[in-house]
């Protein structure tokens, strides 16, 4: 039986109340069972993913001592920039500079398609005052650079950037930007559009809408915000 280090997000932090752990297990199944047990948790929340060094993994992995699981809730659909001049990824607790985000592409593109995300002022019928963004920065990177590399070499686009914004949002704020640029607009279109949906299909990243009726985390499983 291996001792790891256990990492948890959104819902769960909140609800065993801290970040980092240790556990114990020959498979990821078993640490989960070794936390669950500590915890009080039960059985595997519907829609919980595991990942056991930085890349998803199935339950009956083999864990080594030293790994670091992190077991991640539905996700909601410092920076890093990669060295493939291609793509550029960003996590940021600063607001986004919009300008910066969207300068992409070069003299032998046509076209640069952008998508801004923003918090909006209500939700499922209610006022929202602020949205909270939690994140897994190490995973959410490299998952972030696998989508855009992955768009680059299946749509023949030139550049992917993607900017996604943590913390605390107020109404209005941008919350992830993307641009995508390419010799020709249906290319960019395409992915540019592809690139949201993949992000809040895989990215660990979970956010809290601050509403009229209290606090309330949002994934993926639900209608799109």
């Amino acid at each position: 039986m291996s001792e790891v280090t256990v990492l948890v997000f959104g819902p769960l932090r909140e609800r065993i109340g801290i970040p980092e752990l240790r556990g114990h297990g020959a498979t990821v199944a078993e640490v989960w069972a070794d936390l669950a047990t500590e915890h009080h948790l039960g059985e595997v929340p519907a829609g919980v993913r595991a990942a056991r060094n930085l890349e998803y993994c199935e339950w009956n992995e083999t864990v080594s001592a030293g790994d670091v699981i992190a077991f991640l809730p539905p996700v909601a659909g410092g920076s890093g920039v990669t060295t493939e001049p291609r793509v550029q990824v960003e996590i940021s607790s600063s607001p986004i500079d919009l300008a910066a985000a969207i300068d992409v592409g070069g003299d032998e593109d046509g076209a640069v398609a952008v998508f801004i995300g923003r918090v909006r002022n209500h939700s499922d019928g209610h006022a929202v005052s602020r949205i909270e963004y939690d994140v897994y920065p190490e995973m959410a990177e490299l998952e972030m650079r696998r989508i855009a590399l992955a768009l680059i070499e299946r749509d023949g686009v030139s550049r992917v950037a993607i900017t996604h914004r943590v913390g605390t949002l107020d109404v209005g704020d941008a919350s992830v930007v993307i641009a995508v640029s390419g010799p020709h607009r249906a290319a960019a279109l395409a992915a540019c559009h592809d690139t949201i949906d993949m992000i809040k299909e895989s990215v660990p990243i979970w956010k809290r809408e601050h509403r009229d009726d209290g606090a309330h985390w949002v994934d993926a499983r639900q209608h799109e915000r």
